[in-house]
């Protein structure tokens, strides 16, 4: 059957990956001394081995993405990773669905590395949750289709055919309690120019679940003017409604100091959600 390559997640654009070998030609069936590629021995019995050891630590309620690197002890295809939990709420990519396939490509040479990805919501409460990966994967027969070198982007196992294998491995993941306030104000001054009305954005992070319906509000000083997107009575956040834990998004608001002299002047701003609220102050500078 043929492998389709799994399309690149920008999602993950903070994650490291090993930079790839330029292409080079694929003999028939005769082995280049300079890369035998696979083993044959291992063609029934080389695993995927998990090289990740540990998971970041979550504060309760945060959501993120985080990602496994996997290491071929032979030339393989078809490589499926499922995570699932308990306590911890998965969730894969979205052009795979029920597992994580390889960043580059559903098949890795032998001693080649590459990883998987998927997004864990941590539960409410503080503790060590276990996470469980399991890896399906087909050990390829034939030791000519793949080498270290073949650039995977742009090649494709089209026979995958062989030994099916599957490992297991489990790992904690830390949730620590929140700690401080529910929600800061990220944005301590803003500069605008006098008699010109501007949009800006207010930003806040979130440090703890349940921050639902999450609106903001300014109050306007003396000769100052406020207005909020589509003339409504709030300012919402950019991303949605919710703001995660962990987080940080902003809310967009038009200020107009209309004939305000140059200067500085507060500007009170209240963020509220479902169950809560935060009142600050914004330092507003004016300038000619």
């Amino acid at each position: 059957m043929r492998i389709r390559r799994p399309r690149r997640l920008a999602a993950l654009a903070s994650l490291a990956l090993l930079p790839l070998v330029a292409a080079a030609p694929l003999a028939a069936r005769a082995a280049d001394p300079s890369d035998p590629g696979d083993d044959p021995s291992n063609n029934t019995k080389g695993d995927l081995t998990l090289l990740t050891g540990s998971l970041p630590s979550f504060q309760v309620g945060q959501q993120g993405w985080v990602s496994l690197i996997w290491s071929a002890g032979t030339d393989m295809c078809d490589v499926r990773v499922t995570t699932k939990s308990k306590d911890v709420t998965v969730t894969h990519p979205t052009n795979t669905g029920s597992f994580s396939s390889l960043y580059i490509n559903s098949a890795l040479a032998e001693t080649n590395s590459d990883y998987t990805a998927f997004r864990l919501t941590a539960p409410t409460s503080a503790g060590t949750y276990p996470v469980e990966f399991e890896a399906t994967f087909t050990r390829l027969k034939d030791s000519a289709v793949l080498k270290k070198s073949d650039n995977l982007v742009v090649k494709n196992v089209t026979n995958c055919s062989g030994n099916s294998g599957k490992v297991k491995e489990t790992i904690n993941l830390q949730v620590a309690p929140s700690s401080g306030p529910a929600v800061t104000l990220q944005t301590p001054t803003l500069q605008v120019r006098s008699g010109a009305p501007s949009w800006v954005a207010i930003a806040f992070k979130g440090n703890a679940p349940g921050l639902d319906s999450f609106r903001v509000t300014v109050t306007p000083p003396a000769g100052f003017e406020v207005v909020y997107p589509g003339d409504g009575a709030f300012g919402g956040l950019s991303q949605g409604t919710s703001l995660p834990v962990g987080a940080t998004d902003s809310a967009g608001v038009r200020i107009d100091p209309q004939d305000s002299p140059a200067g500085t002047y507060q500007l009170p701003v209240k963020a509220t959600w479902s169950g809560g609220s935060l009142s600050g102050t914004v330092t507003v500078k004016v300038v000619p």
